[in-house]
């Protein structure tokens, strides 16, 4: 998510974070290549002027704090700034109380909608503990009905079944009915793809919209479809009224800047963001924990969420308990940890939710990959229970046998127990070090 424009957008500030005193002449370069990225990110032409003109008002001595150098307090104005482009705060799936909420969830083919409403039944059903009732008025594709009730499957939400041949107002009156019947919080009604030129398609919509009058409006964008989402999102909003965005994709879009753009040009919020293609990979859309990311200053907040979310309370404790340990975390607690990283998208994930200036002062981080892990765990799982618990045994002849077993070289064993070490030198400084405020976060969540 925005790698690109991280590392560049870091690399502009590492630049001048040594100056005790930027000219206006530096400044001027700097926001200049500020801009730059912007622009390469696929950010709108006027955003990336409106937000370089006011960012450039802000730079006067009322917005100066002299315990900062200059670097840290123009990151703060350009951290400000970006969040208010965005939105400033999170907006929230508008619940009413005590009555069924309807919502309805439009997009354009191919943007990730069938996806995104298993997604947000997920979310809202373990989030939120709702009654989730989810039906499809695709009656153009099959498939789209069946890939719906498949997906829905995997959540705690319910599938009310339609198929091809009803009418989509006879689907929308008979799941309504079973919704208020049956007592559920949340009927999510999936429609047909659709484009703004399909006009017949567009007034049946339109029709459905007139009649069950949702509570909920939301609009799925693919973030990789760049600056022409926001021409969409204006178009449909005219006719549907929106209340909110679903953008998708954006783990695999090295620009994203359209999640930048979105906000000032159309007015409608992005409330979601699909950051994966499993049925947990949807996020609240947080602001500013994404203009952090985008200053590499982390995201704790939301590996947090992610630990929270997508790890099983028995293997949570099992994650604590390695995490309390000190000198006797041992290799059996290091696969404990690796499985679990695996299950919060990778150690890829987790990398792009910590602070740029961990990272680069962590060698462990900065050398391991998704293929390190495999090979790891192949290590460990070649390893007697003996070996497991104190590493400090194996030796050349024990090194010879588990590399036979799990087929990585005596070099690359001795590379994954110096990393191993490196782990254990983390987990104690988790325990140790007060100062450290992103450790002391996840810490506080890990340990209690």
């Amino acid at each position: 998510m925005f790698n690109n424009l991280t590392k560049k957008i870091t690399d502009i500030f590492e630049k001048i974070s040594h100056r005790s005193h930027l000219k206006e002449k530096k400044i001027k370069e700097t926001l200049r290549k500020i801009k730059s990225a912007l622009l390469d990110a696929d950010v709108s032409l006027i955003i990336a002027d409106m937000f370089l003109k006011k960012i450039k008002s802000k730079i006067s001595e009322a917005y100066i704090n002299k315990n900062f150098s200059p670097s840290q307090n123009l990151i703060k104005i350009v951290l400000r700034e970006l969040t208010k482009i965005m939105g400033s705060k999170s907006h929230l799936f508008n619940f009413l109380l005590n009555q069924l909420t309807i919502c309805t969830i439009i997009g354009q083919p191919g943007s990730g909608k069938t996806t995104s409403t298993a997604k947000l039944a997920h979310l809202l059903s373990k989030k939120y503990k709702k009654k989730i009732l989810v039906v499809s008025i695709d009656i153009y594709r099959p498939a789209a009905i069946l890939q719906l009730k498949r997906l829905i499957q995997k959540t705690k939400a319910n599938f009310f079944q339609s198929n091809c041949n009803q009418k989509i107002i006879e689907i929308i009156k008979l799941a309504m009915l079973t919704a208020k019947k049956k007592k559920y919080d949340v009927l999510l009604i999936d429609t047909a793809g659709q484009i703004h030129t399909n006009y017949s398609k567009i007034k049946e919509i339109e029709k459905v919209q007139n009649y069950i009058k949702p509570h909920e409006t939301l609009f799925v964008i693919d973030s990789m479809a760049g600056q022409d989402s926001v021409n969409a999102i204006k178009k449909f909003n005219k006719i549907f009224t929106l209340s909110g965005i679903i953008l998708t994709k954006l783990d695999s879009d090295t620009r994203g800047g359209v999640a930048l753009s979105v906000r000032a040009l159309t007015k409608i919020p992005i409330k979601y963001i699909g950051v994966g293609e499993k049925i947990y990979d949807l996020q609240i859309f947080h602001p500013e924990r994404i203009a952090k990311r985008i200053l590499g200053m982390g995201d704790v907040l939301s590996l947090i969420d992610d630990i929270k979310n997508k790890i099983k309370d028995k293997e949570l404790d099992l994650m604590k308990n390695t995490t309390k340990k000190g000198n006797t975390f041992n290799l059996n607690d290091f696969l404990v940890q690796i499985k679990q990283i695996k299950k919060i998208g990778g150690i890829e994930s987790l990398i792009h939710k910590l602070p740029i200036s961990i990272i680069n002062n962590n060698s462990m981080l900065n050398n391991i990959d998704k293929e390190s892990f495999i090979k790891i765990e192949a290590m460990i799982q070649s390893m007697t229970e003996k070996e497991r618990k104190t590493p400090s045994i194996i030796k050349y002849s024990r090194k010879k046998r588990i590399s036979k077993g799990s087929g990585i070289t005596i070099q690359e064993i001795n590379i994954y127990l110096k990393k191993f070490e490196n782990m254990k030198n983390i987990i104690k400084n988790l325990n140790k070090n007060k100062k450290n405020k992103i450790f002391e976060k996840i810490k506080n969540y890990l340990i209690k």
